[in-house]
């Protein structure tokens, strides 16, 4: 009886009510976000044809800056151009001309990013706690080659987060484009993919060698020794060589194996023999790499080493065998002659279409 009480006084008058409030507010709220959804797709597209049409005309159009601004004003008047939405729509069209149309000016895309406040809005993302924003601001200065933000970036070289420090170091020297020998001064490492999109930089960006590259190979910091050497291939730095010679020492493997090929690319001919003193000691990879080193900078004198890691079967005959035919190819005919083996190995490496 009790119960029945409970239901009919509480359940009834007060918690059900409640209950179909919370599920029509509910049904409301998702009815309003979708539509509001909705519009700003519609409004979007709206924006995006007058973009499409305002961006070729300004950029390909040859304007005053007089006219250029007319122009601007023009789509002010036709947008909402204040909104999140719009600046982010307009932001993506410049990236998309940029990345898509190379050799392009910059001074039209700088014009358009401030004359509507972009940079102060890919800046604002710096502020925000989320790093995701944090990198999307970064992103968003560095692509448009936004030169002044660099102050505003150079802080975020050193922040706890790796991905986010590394983000900011690219960009910082991308947009610098001053001799980055402060990269000496970096005390942690980052990934394989960044000693390689340094390279890029200096090569689309043709900067100039660091002044302190010397300085690269003798950190205690195994990515800078890694970068150094990866620079010191590309500024053809033999002046570098015993600071590059030295790195076939160090204990990292990966420095090492930089190491050796540095060698080879360079053409350092007097580094052969010592090269040939670590092979004993070298993990099978970088056994493989001093193998490849010497087919660029060996000579006669190292085909007697050759022959007795060939004739052993060591794992890495096919480099061996290439090696042997780079010095000597009438060497390895002679050493093909009564040894099916090396006779196969030879077919193999004289097959134009697995070289």
């Amino acid at each position: 009886m009790k119960k029945n009480v409970f239901i009919e006084t509480f359940i009834i008058p007060y918690f059900i009510p409640i209950l179909l409030t919370l599920f029509l507010s509910v049904i409301v709220l998702l009815f309003i976000n979708r539509f509001t959804i909705t519009m700003r797709n519609i409004q979007n597209k709206k924006d995006k044809r007058k973009i499409n049409a305002f961006l070729p005309k300004v950029i390909f159009g040859e304007f005053s800056e007089v006219g250029l601004n007319l122009e601007i004003e023009k789509l002010k008047d036709e947008v909402s151009y204040n909104s999140y939405w719009f600046k982010e729509l307009l932001i993506s069209s410049l990236i998309e001309f940029k990345i898509n149309l190379k050799g392009i000016e910059n001074n039209s895309f700088h014009t358009i990013y401030e004359a509507f406040a972009l940079n102060e809005h890919s800046c604002r993302f710096l502020k925000f706690p989320m790093i995701y924003f944090k990198k999307k601001g970064i992103y968003q200065l560095e692509i448009l080659d936004y030169k002044p933000a660099i102050n505003h970036i150079r802080k975020y070289i050193y922040h706890d987060n790796q991905k986010l420090s590394a983000n900011a170091l690219m960009a910082y020297i991308i947009l610098s484009e001053k001799d980055f020998s402060y990269l000496v001064n970096l005390d942690y490492e980052f990934a394989f993919a960044e000693e390689i999109e340094i390279l890029g930089i200096c090569k689309t960006r043709k900067l100039k060698r660091p002044k302190l590259l010397k300085h690269f190979l003798l950190s205690e910091n195994d990515f800078i020794v890694r970068v150094g050497l990866h620079l010191a291939v590309y500024y053809n730095a033999s002046d570098l060589e015993s600071e590059i010679t030295d790195c076939i020492y160090h204990e990292n493997t990966l420095v090492r194996k930089l190491a050796y090929l540095a060698l080879g690319d360079l053409f350092l001919f007097e580094k052969a023999d010592e090269i040939i003193m670590r092979y004993t000691e070298e993990t099978e990879a970088n056994q493989t790499l001093i193998i490849v080193t010497l087919s660029k900078i060996g000579n006669n004198k190292h085909l007697d080493f050759l022959k007795s890691l060939l004739l052993e079967n060591s794992g890495n005959e096919l480099e061996i065998g290439r090696a042997v035919k780079s010095i000597d190819p009438a060497f390895m005919s002679y050493l093909a002659f009564n040894n099916q083996n090396i006779k196969n190995i030879k077919k193999h490496i004289d097959e134009p279409l697995l070289k």
